[in-house]
């Protein structure tokens, strides 16, 4: 009888347990596989569960319209690609809580065998995709970037099945990097894979989405699901095979094998995080720059305000009231207004003008003076350095905005973040992008005397001759007269004045890597201040905040203009920077095949030269990495430009161009312009056999070295780790970068060796008895002890002759012998994450003096 009456109350508790779950349903976008694996997990590890929901899993079919049954709330939650911003901007009111994928693995697939080789072979080609794919972001950019449109492609209904490439029922589909490849391995065949990453476009997928409404009603269930999904997805990435055994045996209707569902899982894990290493994340700079691809392509005509789409952004933030502790109202009780000296003359950050308080500053402080219901009173003063006076003196109680410094603590209390800002530089049109700071060492540069960010340059960059300005204006003129190289302000500020007071004669050239964070200062007296702004700060919805920017900073241009002229322009821009571009780069190709061949015949005849000639060859080696690292930087802006010009022409021939369009479509070919011309300008000072001895930051000129990798590096899933001081060096810098090169290129090709293992390259500087010590160390395996010895000796290598010539490692030692320096290399394993390691060390140890 007990056991009777326990069973009923355990069941009995059991059934009340599963109606206060709260029932919500996600809809899939594909069949199951590892594609959707932190949701399997979450459910059967009880993630969901534990925060009070159930969740039902809707199937994918052919017909299926994602966004429209999440609309309908016939599923609560979606998963969709980034064409979700063109849904957005019809009206369909959705809100986005994550990213499964930072990087897209869709891709076009064909067969390795087939006719089509490149890009352009697809013009009139079958290609199995469903009809929301073809409005997918990077499909369409890609396809734009070779001047092919959907209308020059045969769409075929997916079968989602490979063996309809292997029948030649379809020529090519769209696939993912993660899935189809390894299927057409299985059955013997090999992929040929054309990946709108290679063309320059990296975009999200697998947006996890719902609608607003559903958000706006129900915004802790939309929490909740979300946090279980994160914690499925990092516990289904930890453990890969035990996930993969899984899906295997309960979530198959492909049938697929457990060693493709790893595959898969393996793949995934590259493209689904941020280089910081967390999962979800969207921003609104990426989802901008799928807004203006959508807009050039000319699939986005209508307004679209990204910030709206993000959930975490938006909704989960709901506008806040002011709090205040009885102490803080009995003090604004006690006094009548608050005193505020501000920066009489910063547009737009704010402006004394006839005595009124005008800018962006201004704005903020109407908001604050509503929501502390006082009078906020401005005491008028002649510069920035008076306003730091008055308030030392007490004469204000606010600063409106400033830097927080050490020497500022001592009599100012500061707030939270009001605003943060870039640092920039102002240069004439013939200056070149600025990419590092050692171009700017030895030349005077203006700046505001008082601000803090002056000495804080000062101490950074010692080789910069600094020039103090009591305002914008005299700092701009400066450079304007030849006085100074440039002038450093933040970006908002500089782009203002130029605009208004010196347009066509300066521009922006470059910025400086120091991160500004304004604040509401308030004086020590008043402890109870600083509070009160502190919570003031936090009614201010980030609506206000952009609708306040939007106002001051919105960008005014000129109507009338000439289309037919510009086209005729921009074509003739478009040929001549392209004909440029590969003439320019055929001849730097054939001078330098040309040399090395002349040099390999002088080194057969003349022996005695055997040094020097192998130092050329060297050289020359590095040239051809450099080419080939150009080539890598130069296909985005090419291709983005390519994207540009087609809009722009797409548009005209409909009749749907706009003057914004082509607005936005010109400063994009400009900036990558311009990006372009920069690459070249670097190609050449590398070139110049120019053997100085100055001084440098090291950290610097690693960067310098890790720049020209950077794009290989990630295609290779090659993670560089860094822990390097910024010391000051005398030395040969570009000799310097030479050996840094022929190191890393080592280091990337050791680790290609390596199959499903983590890719890394650990840099480090030390200083040891008045030397530089630079560690570069990768988990490639290490060296073969039999050979360690012998890998400075010339033309020794391990690699095929195709690959290496064996004499980067020597001349390596010859220059750093000549700087007064040695290098040597070892073996080493090591624990990095809790895994074990082993990889080559290679140890370069140079005087700070010479």
């Amino acid at each position: 009888m007990k056991n009777i009456i326990f069973l009923t109350i355990f069941f009995s508790i059991s059934l009340l347990s599963d109606d206060s779950l709260k029932k919500v349903s996600l809809q899939f976008m594909w069949h199951d596989q590892f594609e959707f694996a932190g949701f399997y997990v979450a459910k059967e590890k009880g993630f969901f569960k534990d925060l009070g929901l159930e969740v039902e899993f809707k199937k994918f079919t052919v017909d299926t319209d994602i966004t429209d049954k999440v609309m309908k709330q016939e599923a609560h939650f979606g998963m969709s690609s980034s064409s979700l911003l063109i849904d957005k901007s019809k009206g369909k009111d959705i809100v986005l809580l994550g990213s499964v994928f930072q990087s897209s693995p869709l891709a076009l697939l064909t067969l390795k065998n087939s006719n089509i080789k490149t890009i352009t072979d697809i013009k009139n080609k079958r290609i199995m995709l469903t009809f929301n794919q073809q409005y997918f972001a990077s499909l369409q950019a890609m396809l734009a970037s070779k001047n092919i449109g959907i209308k020059d492609i045969i769409p075929v209904k997916h079968s989602f099945d490979v063996k309809d490439l292997i029948n030649k029922n379809t020529d090519l589909m769209l696939a993912y990097t993660t899935n189809e490849p390894y299927v057409l391995e299985e059955k013997g065949y090999e992929a040929k894979i054309f990946h709108p990453k290679d063309y320059g476009f990296d975009f999200y997928e697998e947006l996890i989405f719902t609608s607003k409404e559903f958000a706006l009603n129900n915004p802790e269930t939309v929490k909740k699901f979300y946090e279980a999904s994160k914690k499925g997805w990092e516990y289904a990435f930890n453990n890969i095979t035990e996930v993969s055994k899984l899906i295997f045996e309960k979530y198959n209707p492909q049938k697929k094998t457990l060693a493709s569902l790893i595959y898969e899982a393996v793949q995934m894990k590259k493209l689904s995080f941020t280089k910081e290493g967390t999962f979800g994340d969207i921003t609104i700079e990426k989802l901008k720059l799928i807004e203006n691809t959508y807009r050039v392509l000319g699939l986005l005509k209508n307004e679209l305000n990204v910030e709206e789409l993000i959930f975490f952004n938006k909704i989960q933030k709901k506008e806040k009231t002011l709090e205040l502790s009885k102490k803080e109202k009995s003090y604004l009780n006690s006094i009548s207004f608050i005193p505020m000296c501000v920066d009489p003359n910063w547009m737009p950050y704010e402006k004394l003008e006839n005595g009124i308080h005008i800018g962006i500053n201004a704005d903020y402080y109407n908001l604050i003076e509503k929501s502390i219901n006082k009078k906020i009173k401005v005491i008028e003063t002649k510069s920035w350095s008076e306003t730091l006076e008055f308030a030392k003196q007490g004469k204000c109680h606010i600063i409106s905005l400033a830097l927080e410094t050490p020497l500022r603590k001592e009599y100012l209390n500061f707030s939270k973040t009001l605003l943060d800002a870039t640092l920039v530089i102002a240069t004439d049109l013939r200056t070149s992008f600025i990419l590092s700071k050692n171009e700017l060492a030895n030349k005077k540069l203006g700046i505001i005397k008082d601000y803090a960010y002056t000495e804080i340059l000062k101490e950074k960059y010692p080789n910069i001759e600094f020039v103090e300005f009591s305002d914008i204006k005299k700092g701009l003129g400066a450079v304007l007269s030849g006085k100074t190289f440039g002038y450093v302000d933040v970006l908002i500020n500089v782009a203002h004045e130029i605009q208004k007071n010196f347009p066509s004669v300066l521009k922006i050239s470059g910025e400086f890597d120091v991160k500004i964070d304004l604040k509401i200062a308030s004086i020590k007296e008043q402890p109870l201040l600083n509070k009160i702004l502190n919570k003031a700060i936090d009614t201010i919805s980030e609506k206000q905040k952009q609708d306040i920017l939007n106002k001051w900073i919105s960008v005014k241009y000129e109507k009338g203009l000439d289309y037919k002229f510009f086209y005729k322009v921009l074509l003739v821009l478009i040929i001549i920077s392209f004909s440029f571009i590969i003439i320019y780069r055929q001849m730097l190709l054939k001078k330098a095949n040309k040399n090395l061949q002349e040099k390999v015949r002088s080194e057969i005849h003349k022996n005695n030269q055997k040094h020097k000639l192998i130092t050329q060859q060297t050289k020359k080696v590095a040239m051809a990495e450099i080419l080939e690292n150009i080539a890598h930087q130069w296909r985005q802006p090419l291709s983005i430009i390519s994207v540009a010009a087609t809009g722009i022409k797409m548009k005209k021939e409909y009749g749907i161009l706009e003057e914004k369009d082509l607005i936005i479509a010109i400063d994009s070919i400009n900036t990558h312009t311009q990006l372009l011309s920069a690459t070249i300008d670097d190609f050449s000072n590398f070139y110049k056999d120019e053997k100085i001895f100055k001084y440098f930051l090291i950290k610097d000129t690693i960067e310098k070295a890790l720049d020209l990798f950077k794009i290989q590096f990630e295609q290779k899933n090659i993670i560089v780790k860094k822990n390097i001081l910024n010391t000051k060096i005398y030395s040969q810098e570009k000799e310097l970068i030479q050996i840094l090169m022929n190191l890393f290129n080592n280091s990337k090709d050791a680790l290609l060796n390596l199959d499903k293992e983590e890719r890394f390259i650990f840099i480090k500087t030390y200083k040891k008895n008045k030397k530089l010590n630079i560690e570069i160390k990768d988990n490639g395996g290490g060296v073969d002890e039999k050979i360690l010895e012998k890998i400075f000796e010339p033309y020794f290598t391990t690699k095929h002759k195709s690959q290496g010539t064996g004499i980067g490692l020597y001349t390596s030692e010859q220059i750093i012998t000549s700087l007064k320096g040695v290098i040597n290399v070892k073996n080493e394993s090591f624990v990095y994450k809790d895994k074990k390691y082993t990889g080559a060390v290679f140890t370069i140890v140079l005087p700070l003096e010479v």
